[in-house]
């Protein structure tokens, strides 16, 4: 090994790094090169002296080969990193705003509908259509354990009990229509930020089974004018922007059992009408309001 060579080696040998793919690692490299660099100029070395060691030393070529090699894989996990699709909800808001029908598919429990209910789950599936403009339900089917609970037409409004195998029918629309999942929901959440929402969190992972990438919005809120406390994480699909799933909690910080999951949304551009017509259970008893 000549001067030059063993000259560089101590050149190299004083740089420190992880090797480990990272992409805050070629900041630190960088980092590190200038400050030997400068060391070595401070005892008086010229710095086309110390880059024509580095060219033309054997052991050089070695080091500088390897450091391709660590760059290439540093690069790849940079843009590994870098090429999870972004999400921003004003394209939901835009994504949504294309259809006016959804389907959900999960579980609620008691305490979804009255306060001194139970919190065990039950499975369900709701059926929505919205207005025109898509500001509130205009026909919805909500049924548990495949039992329809709720249903409206748009005009009237079926309620049927199964405790009592009574059923209320009331000569208008569904009292809790104005909580349509769509734009307004989705404009009205993105209003609330730094106001009522007293966390935002935005996060990515990939669904395991779909093979999709995804986007969760995690918020929550303490106002009691929108039942709070209450927490809420919705998933997004990234390539069609859409909401594929949600849960909600009776608290601000996702804990617990929750009282309501979305496991499965479908947007739809409408649903048959003969969904939300209700046929009265043989035996019922029905209450005319």
């Amino acid at each position: 090994m000549n001067d030059n060579e063993k000259e560089f080696e101590e050149f190299v040998r004083e740089i420190k790094f992880d090797d480990t793919p990272d992409p805050g690692h070629r900041g630190r490299l960088e980092q590190d090169l200038l400050a030997t660099m400068a060391k070595r100029l401070s005892q008086g070395q010229h710095p086309w002296n110390v880059w024509r060691m580095i060219m033309k030393s054997q052991i050089t070529r070695l080091a500088a080969a390897a450091m391709i090699i660590l760059a290439v894989a540093l690069a790849i996990t940079i843009l590994n990193h870098s090429a999870s699709p972004a999400w921003a909800i004003e394209q939901s808001i835009e994504a949504v705003g294309r259809y006016r029908a959804l389907v959900i598919e999960g579980w609620d429990s008691e305490r979804a509908w009255r306060e001194d209910g139970s919190l065990e789950q039950r499975p369900f599936k709701s059926w929505a259509v919205a207005n025109e403009d898509q500001t509130m339900i205009e026909k919805y089917r909500h049924q548990v354990n495949g039992i329809p609970i709720i249903i409206t037409d748009g005009h009237k409004t079926w309620r049927y009990d199964m405790e009592t195998n009574a059923v209320r029918i009331e000569d208008q629309p569904y009292v809790a229509s104005q909580c349509w999942l769509g734009s307004q929901f989705l404009e009205q959440i993105k209003s609330f930020v730094g106001s009522v929402i007293t966390n935002w969190e935005v996060t990515y992972a990939k669904d395991p089974t779909a093979g999709k990438q995804r986007a969760f919005l995690k918020i929550a809120w303490l106002e009691e004018r929108y039942n709070g406390p209450r927490s809420l994480c919705i998933e997004f699909d990234t390539e069609s922007k859409l909401p594929v799933s949600f849960k909600q909690w009776e608290n601000a910080n996702w804990e617990g059992p929750a009282a309501l999951i979305g496991e499965k949304l479908t947007y739809y551009e409408n649903l048959p009408d003969d969904l939300f017509e209700f046929e009265v259970p043989e035996g019922a008893t029905v209450i005319e309001e």
